[in-house]
């Protein structure tokens, strides 16, 4: 299922958005569930408390705060929800593109190009849902993360750190174990007890140092990295 949210202070943009994701998803036997939101006030209020969607169907001029300020506060927060603004305004569509916008369309364009952004959407949640996605769900945070693009995972202290490969980094707190098992995956080689690597982005092993995406370098016992080297031996023999 996936989670949509409209926003719009238009009542019959609201109600007409909402009638035509129902009529589309029918016809594609997809299941979503839809909100519908008067402001952008409590988009932003809810994002910033970890309550995120998958997809936002928003305005951009819209009383109180708006769609811009709305799709920065949900990039903070999740960097894998699709944004698209349908507006009246052609002039905010440069700006949008700043805010890696899924797509941006006119409203007096709806009737012509809903339906093929509707198709490029779903085609990309589902590649998303084929790559595989872990979620971060807790009271502070809601962020889901391609396995793909997960470099290595760490300890620290009581919490894990996801390193993604735009350098950027995700806690939760749990342990590598159950991050292990969460994830399911044959990309990922637990190294030592401290470190989970992707097999996907070893580059170069030299001596007792693993050189992965990012130019991350982690050292480790000779041990661990002749059983490193099984696993990739393995890993690449079965996806070439």
């Amino acid at each position: 299922m996936y989670r949509i949210a409209v926003c719009d202070d238009e009542p019959r943009y609201l109600e007409l958005v909402d009638k035509r994701l129902k009529k589309y998803c029918e016809q594609r036997n997809l299941i979503i569930a839809i909100k519908l939101y008067r402001e952008c006030d409590t988009v932003i209020e809810e994002a910033e408390n970890g309550k995120l969607y998958d997809v936002y169907i928003m305005d951009i001029e819209m009383a109180g705060s708006s769609g811009m300020e709305a799709a920065r506060a949900i990039g903070e927060s999740s960097s894998m929800a699709c944004i698209i603004f349908l507006t009246a305004h052609e002039a905010y569509a440069v700006e949008a593109c700043g805010l890696n916008i899924f797509r941006y369309i006119l409203k007096d364009r709806m009737d012509h190009e809903l339906e093929n952004v509707l198709d490029e959407l779903f085609s990309k949640l589902d590649k998303m849902k084929d790559d595989g996605v872990y979620t971060i769900s807790n009271q502070r945070k809601y962020v889901k993360m391609l396995r793909r693009d997960i470099v290595y995972i760490y300890k620290s202290q009581k919490n894990i750190v996801f390193v993604l490969r735009d350098g950027t980094e995700e806690g939760e707190r749990t342990t590598l174990k159950e991050a292990y098992e969460k994830l399911k995956s044959r990309d990922m080689f637990f190294l030592d007890r401290g470190i989970i690597l992707n097999l996907f982005h070893v580059q170069k092993i030299t001596g007792d140092t693993v050189r992965l995406t990012g130019e991350h370098h982690i050292s480790t016992t000779m041990e661990h990295i002749m059983e490193l080297k099984r696993a990739l031996g393995k890993y690449w023999g079965e996806i070439l």
